[in-house]
């Protein structure tokens, strides 16, 4: 015979050993007997080892005649043959790869309990990483350059505003030239700039204004040419730039002669002089590089372009002495400068809080992520307890397993380990696979983020912190949902139990258990009802029909560049830039209406098809203790926009230049014009005709008084409060409804502010064409730069894109509500299921006797099903209490059109009702087929 270790064939006496025991108890059992074997093999002679095999099968009939006999000498006082008990203490809960493949062998014996439980934590686990892995990302993110760790940044921070500090070109040239702890100090400036062709058409791109010495800082060499050298920032050096590669390559189509060419940028024209390689681009994602010619003498102090500083730390320079430098030199400077900088705190902090503007010390101290993590993790767990609800009924239906096991002399470290194995593989496996998820949905973030809000070196990826962090949630999770339910299963008491009654285990669901269960089943009551008026509201945005058609219009936001006045030129800086606003706007729309194929344009900050801010509206009259809240979208148009695109005034006037004369520049935080403490509000607004039906139930509009209700909470952050807002505006027109929610015509009731065409910026167009509106992007393009060759046309896009681009995110919002709700659904009826199934296994014997007493279905039902039921009425109760509240908030603060809250709650309930119950019905099934001999023979 030859020795097998536990990974090879196993001998065969004790494969007839394992033959000779109850089906259910085979594998385990062969699997404590393997590592039996395997440990005499490494460690007793050949005749033990003998001796030992010989007596297996013995020992197999023994405990198949009275397999719950357990303990270490049985109640006969003779010591079982198997010693594996005494083995597998001496290794505690160590488990072997025999383990994980009978761990895998137990999942896919009950495959819908192993594809709920997996689906519950690979959701759950993955979810609970989001706030871990935005701070890591956020914490860890530096410039993908050699040492890129060692670049930081330095900035002032006011304190009094508890805000960064603006105009740092005087302390950008102080530190650079003082500051011995940073091997290079260098700046940056994002914008946008025109990059003219010889057509004269003018492409946006992304820029910035840098000095040389950041790329002395990144240490990255060009790819074409040279990079930015002191030289080109001295006054009057050749205006010059630096390109990137994706620039190069898409515009200019790689052209190898590039460097030395002239290009258009903005109103200059600038020699190529450089290109970088793939993937810079510095300091946010920007495509060209412009020198820095600002000259500190120019600006007063404390003014002049705000610019982002860097540095390289000098090698062996810790972070904290490169403060206590700054720190002194910022002493100095609020001594000489004391008007600009006593309240300024000179800091060094990471790249990522220098481009977010953030406070020092980030974001892992804010009391919002530390109580987002609390709440995830605390889903989670409920997710594990869900787990293990159903891990401890299929546990409890192992105690034959167990009972024979326990009686070969399997420890209950033993037992406990492959428990443990079998969770371990489980939340393992889900894990993988929702980091897989994640993954992807990380990725296609980064790509939807890139250029807009995430800066180039931002690596939304999962990185090995969040990898190991869920990881360590995995393993956590099996205990919990594994080793805690093993525990009460295999207990010293059940096991006695076991012996004196011999009539099955004793395990019962506690009240923590029936917590877990209600609690599930209101979750998924109240989540199933948001996640049903979502889709309610997704399909009647559907099936709705735009007031506009979508086909025919382009939208483009136009913003003309803002440069930092020298000192010079402060005192008529700002007057000069509105009246350049205000002759680039209107000139563009003239020439936009005089071509051919264009019939109508016009200008605000929300025209159709873009995202209006949505306002809660008070009518002047109204009772004020009126408990609904009506809202409206609040948008600010030009005085000519009604009559530009060919709206129809149904009642009272448009617009007019008095209108815009009557009070003061409209300072928004949003969409709604601010009124400065002491000064008159411009009172005249124009609400469309659905606020008439809406909102006013229908009749005369004109002459009423509005004003929006705003709550403390919802202008956290802005340097006003209510009473700035506290403002009645008089209704002087109504319109007819024109596309103003596109993406939910249902929503569309409108408020409308005038303002002038310098005071949004950037100004928004909408332009309606005969022909293809893609089309006619070039010549829009090329009319701007016409007025200005610095005016920048800004994400040109139909409306049909704008639109499908809406769409597609409501899509993916409602299939996630969807998904949630629908898998709350899933785990609060597999919940149920573990129950009834539980109470059958538990009480076989009962319903066998019952059954031959003359009991009917009727009682035999009540017996099984009584709890779970009980459980699943208080569930639907506290579930519509939540729900209700859930579905009110959701009427009240987004743009969803919720349906009848009763109405939609009873089908809610009804559906849960029936789902649950078809989860109880198998089991309850089972319990009725119980023959009354079965029952008896079995225990």
């Amino acid at each position: 015979m030859r020795d097998r270790g536990p990974t090879g064939r196993p001998p065969f006496l004790l494969r007839l050993a394992a033959r000779l025991l109850p089906e259910d108890a085979r594998e385990e059992v062969l699997g404590d007997l393997l590592e039996a074997w395997d440990v005499r093999r490494r460690s007793e002679p050949l005749h033990r080892r003998l001796g030992w095999l010989l007596r297996q099968p013995l020992a197999a009939l023994r405990a198949r005649r009275r397999p719950t006999t357990g303990g270490a000498d049985g109640p006969s006082g003779r010591r079982p043959a198997v010693d594996a008990a005494r083995i597998t203490r001496r290794s505690g809960f160590a488990f072997s790869l025999l383990d994980l493949r009978l761990a895998l062998r137990m999942l896919g014996k009950q495959p819908v309990l192993s594809i709920v439980a997996g689906l519950t934590l690979g959701l759950g686990i993955p979810a609970s990483l989001i706030p871990v892995h935005v701070l890591t990302v956020f914490e860890n993110a530096s410039f993908p350059v050699d040492d890129g760790d060692r670049i930081v940044g330095i900035r002032n921070w006011d304190l009094e505003t508890s805000r960064p500090a603006g105009g740092t070109l005087h302390d950008f040239s102080v530190w650079r030239s003082e500051l011995r702890s940073f091997e290079t100090i260098g700046a940056a400036r994002s914008g946008d700039f025109n990059v003219h062709s010889p057509d004269g058409a003018a492409n946006d791109v992304r820029g910035a204004v840098v000095s040389a010495s950041a790329f002395d800082m990144l240490r990255v060499p060009p790819l074409l040419g040279r990079t930015l050298i002191a030289g080109d920032e001295a006054e009057g050096a050749e205006d010059v730039v630096v390109i990137s590669e994706d620039l190069w390559n898409g515009r200019f189509a790689r052209d190898p002669d590039i460097i030395g060419q002239t290009i258009g940028v903005g109103r200059a024209s600038h020699t190529v002089v450089g290109v970088m390689p793939q993937g810079f681009l510095f300091p946010w994602s920007d495509h060209l590089w412009l020198p820095l010619k600002a000259d500190p003498d120019d600006y007063a102090v404390g003014s002049g372009p705000y610019l982002l500083v860097f540095g390289r730390l000098a090698e062996g320079v810790a972070h904290a002495q490169a403060r206590l430098e700054l720190e002194t030199v910022g002493a100095r400077l609020a001594r000489d400068w004391p008007e600009t900088h006593s309240r300024l705190r000179p800091e060094v902090v990471s790249v990522s809080i220098l481009a977010y503007g953030e406070p020092a010390w980030g974001l892992s101290m804010t009391w919002e992520m530390l109580l987002i993590q609390l709440v995830c993790l605390a889903v989670l767990m409920v997710a594990c307890g869900n787990v293990g609800v159903l891990i401890l009924a299929r546990t409890a239906t192992r105690t034959r397993e167990i009972a024979v096991r326990t009686a070969l002399g399997a420890s209950r470290p033993r037992i406990l380990s492959q428990l443990f194995a079998e969770s371990l593989v489980l939340a393992v496996g889900a894990t993988g696979l929702g980091l897989l998820l994640a993954q992807q949905v990380a990725e296609r973030a980064a790509e939807i983020l890139a250029g807009e809000a995430l800066p180039y070196w931002f690596d939304v990826g999962l990185g090995a912190p969040s990898i190991v962090f869920a990881l360590t949630l995995a393993a956590v999770c099996a205990v919990v949902a594994g080793v805690l339910p093993g525990i009460k299963a295999t207990s010293p008491r059940i096991q006695r139990t076991l012996q004196r009654n011999a009539a099955g285990t004793t395990v019962r669901f506690g009240g923590l258990t029936t917590a877990l269960v209600v609690a599930e089943v209101a979750i998924s009551v109240a989540f199933l009802s948001f996640g049903a008026a979502a889709a309610i509201s997704f399909v009647q945005d559907r099936t709705s029909e735009a007031q506009i058609d979508i086909d025919g219009y382009l939208t483009a936001s136009v913003l003309t560049p803002w440069f930092e006045p020298t000192a010079d030129e402060a005192a008529t800086h700002r007057a000069d830039f509105l009246q350049r606003i205000d002759r680039n706007h209107l000139e563009l729309r003239d020439r936009l209406q005089a071509e051919g194929d264009v019939r109508r344009v016009a200008m605000g900050s929300q025209v159709p098809g873009i995202s209006h801010s949505d306002q809660a509206i008070e009518i002047r009259g109204r009772d004020a203790s009126d408990p609904r809240r009506e809202r409206a979208l609040a948008g600010r148009v030009h005085v000519d926009f009604f009559r530009d695109l060919g709206i129809e005034v149904l009642s009272g006037r448009g617009f007019s230049q008095a209108d815009v004369e009557a009070g003061p520049v409209p300072i928004p935080p949003w969409a709604v014009p601010r009124v400065r403490r002491g000064e008159a509000p411009r009172p005249a607004v124009v609400v469309n005709d659905q606020f008439v039906d809406s909102i006013l139930g229908g009749g005369e509009a004109v002459g009423l008084q509005l004003r929006y209700a705003f709550r403390e909470s919802e202008l956290a952050g802005t340097e006003t409060g209510v009473e700035d807002y506290n403002v009645w505006y008089e209704i002087v027109g109504v319109v007819e409804t024109f596309g103003t929610n596109v993406q939910n015509p249902a929503r569309g009731a409108a408020v409308y502010h005038p303002v002038a065409a310098s005071e949004v910026h950037p100004m928004r167009f909408i332009i309606e064409v005969a022909d293809e509106p893609s089309a006619f992007i070039p010549r829009l393009r090329q009319l701007a730069a016409s007025v200005d060759p610095e005016l920048v046309v800004r994400n040109p896009v139909t409306l049909r894109e704008v639109v499908e681009r809406q769409r597609t995110q409501s899509t993916l919002v409602t299939l996630f509500i969807v998904l949630l709700s629908t898998t709350g659904v899933i785990l609060a009826s597999t919940g149920l299921y573990a129950l009834v199934s539980f109470t059958v296994s538990q009480r076989t014997r009962e319903i066998g006797i019952r059954t031959a007493l003359g009991a009917g279905a009727r009682n035999v039902v009540a017996t099984v099903a009584r709890r779970a039921f009980q459980q699943l009425a208080a569930g639907i109760v506290l579930g519509c209490l939540a729900g209700w509240g859930l579905l009110s908030l959701m009427a009240d603060e987004s743009e969803f059109a919720v349906p009848s809250v009763p109405g939609l709650l009873s089908g809610v309930c009804i559906a849960v009702f029936l789902v649950a119950s078809l989860a109880c019905l198998k089991p309850t099934l089972r319990g009725l087929r119980i023959e009354p001999t079965e029952a008896l023979r079995e225990s």
